[in-house]
């Protein structure tokens, strides 16, 4: 009985390795190039955007005075009128042409006072042309550089860890005897950030910065820039109120005041507002 056993288990492991020997290794690691993955997980505010917030602005931003026309319904009807309003503006342009020699551009009508650039023209209102966030920039100006330049050490540090981008120095562009200040001097820091960076950074300072500051009303109701461009200006305090910069807060040294501008894709101060009122960016309400 034991031989019998035994002879049995020796048939067996031979069947294993001859089946081990001809079929092909699976290897343990993959040398294939794979598609990386976020680094940030799930997009809270850029999922929000895309899911409620953009349907919202387009329903609040639209103008009916600025709608782009629609198109009809019937293919052959629409290339008609097409035709048909082509023809009617090369007779009027032929007609303009008669009577004036030159010609004048709209560009060169639109002038503004001092010799700044013209304001772009707002385009009819399209989901195309709803309001979005494009960039938001991190600038800090260091005083105690112009003394020594790593003093710019801390504030690099820190920007790179809140927003796990790479900071950019900023140089003197002139030079100011009052403020011993010589052109090319290294006198600040900025971060430009786009894509996921710039939708985590917003994510961290609408959540937990803004509502921990002291003291601070809001933005104002007239705030931007003319183009739908806000800028924010936070003390040194606000530095310290980062997840990242709260934990190991003895490795900075020295806490510096920061501007955070959020450049969108508006083009009225009204409509860049409510981009950011849309992100729970809070604003000064009248008493």
């Amino acid at each position: 009985m034991a031989f019998a056993l035994r002879s049995a288990a020796q048939r067996a492991a031979r069947t294993i390795s001859s089946t081990t020997a001809t079929a092909p290794r699976r290897a343990l690691f993959s040398t294939t190039q794979c598609a990386a993955s976020s680094s940030h997980g799930l997009l809270r505010l850029k999922e929000y955007y895309d899911s409620t917030l953009s349907e919202d602005l387009m329903i609040l931003t639209y103008d009916h005075a600025r709608a782009a026309p629609s198109t009809y319904k019937y293919p052959d009807v629409q290339v008609q009128i097409d035709r048909a309003l082509a023809a009617t503006n090369a007779d009027s342009e032929a007609v303009a042409s008669t009577e004036e020699n030159t010609t004048v551009t709209p560009d060169a009508v639109r002038t503004r006072k001092g010799g700044k650039p013209v304001k772009p023209i707002q385009p009819p209102k399209s989901a195309s042309t709803i309001p979005g966030l494009d960039k938001i920039t991190l600038h800090a100006m260091v005083k105690d550089a112009i003394h020594s330049k790593h003093n710019l050490l801390s504030a690099f540090m820190a920007f790179q860890s809140i927003t796990s981008v790479r900071p950019e120095v900023v140089y003197a562009r002139t030079s100011v005897a009052n403020w011993k200040l010589r052109e090319g001097m290294p006198i600040g820091v900025k971060v430009t950030l786009r894509g996921e960076e710039m939708y985590q950074f917003m994510d961290k300072l609408v959540e937990i910065v803004l509502p921990r500051l002291k003291e601070w009303p809001g933005l104002q109701l007239t705030a931007g820039d003319g183009n739908g461009n806000i800028a924010l200006g936070f003390p040194a305090s606000a530095l310290a109120l980062f997840p990242e910069i709260e934990g190991s807060f003895d490795v900075y040294p020295k806490m510096t005041g920061f501007d955070v501008i959020f450049n969108t894709t508006a083009y009225t101060n009204t409509d860049g507002r409510l981009l950011l009122s849309g992100f729970s960016v809070p604003f000064k309400t009248k008493n």
